[in-house]
């Protein structure tokens, strides 16, 4: 846990030396000061949903000025003090380098995902998707591509879920149906510029299966990068598990990974037609339970082309 210490106390040392210091304001309200890359005096202060940001300020110690910029949580409870501390952790905590006050701006956009909640209605789908992305991601790891923990959502506006290499895509579909139809979009399995591969899981859930929340501890570890481990961080709360009294829905996970299968998009039902004048956005269900699939023996070769 990171300790927070008051304004007051920082050292003349740490504000010539630090470029990110953790702090207290007068109010005991968790701050973090970034330092500026420039000697602007010009102070202007907006707050979004769940931070005050405070630009260009001057602090003085010892008739030296200092120039940062200051973060505060505008929420003083429990779960708002642990987002507070993951961003110090996994965002803040990284800045090398002065930053001047439109760097920091296009931050904290940036951040104020990390804060929403998802509505209830959109939990369950999004809980069955993601499931199913960290067991794609486990299965990989185990049969020994461990290389999967550096590709995995690495290009959020990717069409697909994970950039295998620049020839090779990786799709992943899952469904609590016992049926393997999954819906895709035309252009995700319609490609000649690359080759797609499709993950088919299908989940059944359990009241004594393992839960969203384990699964998420069983896959965090193998991350080390700071970068994956925070986007795991959010994907978690977008999945609804900001509560930790809340575990997510559970699965049974030896059944859905003896049920895993790959498929190379190319054998799949689909429109033979790259594209439609004046048609766009075309989406539909595919059918892959009787489709030619990847021997899990061969899946290594594939990844490795």
């Amino acid at each position: 846990m990171t300790q927070f210490k008051y304004i007051s106390s920082i050292t003349s040392q740490e504000l010539e030396e630090d470029f990110v210091i953790p702090c207290c304001d007068e109010n005991n309200d968790s701050c973090i000061l970034i330092k500026n890359s420039l000697k602007k005096t010009v102070q202007s202060s907006y707050s979004t949903d769940n931070l005050d940001v405070k630009l260009n300020r001057v602090l003085t110690r010892e008739s030296t000025d200092y120039y940062f910029h200051i973060i505060r949580a505008k929420k003083s409870d429990g779960y708002s003090k642990q987002q507070f501390e993951t961003i110090f952790q996994y965002v803040f905590k990284k800045i090398d380098k002065p930053i001047d006050d439109v760097e920091l701006a296009t931050l904290i956009t940036s951040l104020e995902d990390y804060f929403k909640i998802t509505p209830e209605k959109n939990k369950r789908d999004i809980q069955v998707g993601v499931f199913g992305e960290l067991l794609t991601i486990k299965y990989l790891y185990d049969i020994g591509y461990q290389q999967i923990i550096n590709k995995y959502h690495t290009n959020f506006y990717s069409k697909h879920d994970v950039e295998i290499s620049q020839k090779l895509r990786l799709e992943i579909k899952t469904t609590t149906s016992e049926k393997r139809i999954h819906h895709f979009k035309h252009n995700q399995i319609m490609r000649r510029d690359v080759t797609v591969l499709v993950s088919s899981v299908l989940l059944e859930e359990s009241k004594e299966g393992l839960s969203l929340r384990e699964m998420f501890e069983m896959v965090i570890p193998l991350f080390s990068d700071p970068d994956s481990l925070f986007a795991l961080k959010k994907l978690m709360i977008k999945c609804g598990l900001e509560n930790e009294e809340y575990n997510g829905l559970s699965f049974s996970y030896e059944k859905a990974m003896d049920d895993i299968k790959f498929y190379d998009a190319d054998s799949l039902p689909k429109i033979p037609q790259d594209s439609f004048d004046g048609v766009y956005d075309i989406e539909y269900d595919v059918d892959c339970s009787n489709c030619e699939w990847i021997e899990p023996n061969n899946l290594l070769n594939v990844l490795g082309d």
